[in-house]
């Protein structure tokens, strides 16, 4: 049970710390509809062709999530299901050699405007942890402007409870817009990326939090995450105003043990996390779509 609960944690609370949701809540088993046909060069480009051009300092990242947004043959071996009925309407996951690349995507099953999906993603990781129990930490450490990258960013620490362990890690993303699309895209922060100034203020911050959280056992281990990137991608929809995309990667490193590497790659947990935190997400962007009226 309790190597069960981890597995399920591990996956649904990356895809909710990703879409800003709340705790994970039981969803009743829903029937897909026919598992959805190999990708096209039509039906991709309907969801993913984009002008922005995606750059990172992790060049498995930038390679990975550029292909994601704009080459149709990148899905065409993923395991697809098309959904209805539901706030989300499709689910990739595409295998790779570190594991799968999973992508969900939908429309909210109503009306959202696009700044108001965008500014969630980019603006409101903070609010995680009054939003679901699998976060425990989430800080903005700081904001500006990526002249190597040439996109605005936002560096976010943040601490997952993963039931058996913490695990940890410090994000960048960055935001670009095109005529018809927001894509916001994150990688693992590291040294490189910032002044020696900035990583020491950052490491100052990190181990603060650390230090005023009230951990569930006094000895329980904090891991920190080998490797992480990924996107968001909001654009018009075609039943309804906005469609949201996410994509994202992770990979643990050997101090996670057995049950993080192999649960985070599970396809049933990496479905029903994602399920999960779409959901919860169309929950988020009802509240903000509301505060903008």
């Amino acid at each position: 049970m309790t190597a069960h609960l981890s597995s399920w944690r591990i996956a649904s609370t990356f895809a909710l710390f990703a879409c800003l949701a709340v705790a994970p809540t039981a969803i009743a088993e829903d029937v897909p509809a026919a598992p959805a046909p190999a990708a096209t060069e039509e039906a991709s480009s309907s969801v993913f062709g984009s002008t922005v051009r995606i750059q990172s300092y992790n060049k498995e990242a930038e390679k990975v999530l550029q292909a994601a947004l704009t080459e149709a043959t990148f899905w065409s071996d993923a395991d697809a299901k098309s959904y209805s009925g539901h706030e989300y309407d499709e689910i990739r996951l595409k295998p790779t050699d570190t594991g799968y690349v999973p992508m969900i995507t939908g429309q909210g099953g109503m009306d959202f405007d696009r700044d108001v999906v965008a500014e969630i993603v980019f603006n409101h990781q903070d609010k995680l942890p009054e939003r679901t129990d699998g976060t425990k930490a989430a800080k903005y450490l700081g904001r500006g402007y990526d002249s190597t990258i040439g996109a605005e960013y936002t560096d976010c620490y943040l601490m997952l409870d993963l039931t058996l362990f913490y695990a940890t890690f410090t994000q960048r993303m960055y935001r670009r817009t095109d005529e018809n699309k927001t894509v916001m895209w994150f990688e693992k922060l590291t040294p490189d990326m910032v002044s020696a100034e900035t990583w020491a203020e950052y490491e100052m911050k990190r181990v603060e939090i650390e230090e005023g959280l009230s951990l569930r056992w006094a000895f329980s281990s904090i891991l920190r995450l080998e490797n992480i990137y990924g996107m968001f991608i909001v654009n018009n929809g075609d039943t309804h105003k906005t469609r949201i995309t996410f994509i994202s990667k992770l990979e643990f490193g050997d101090d996670a043990g057995f049950i993080a590497r192999m649960g985070s790659q599970m396809k049933g947990v990496l479905r029903s996390g994602l399920k999960s935190g779409f959901v919860a997400s169309v929950d988020i962007a009802k509240w903000k779509q509301e505060q903008k009226k």
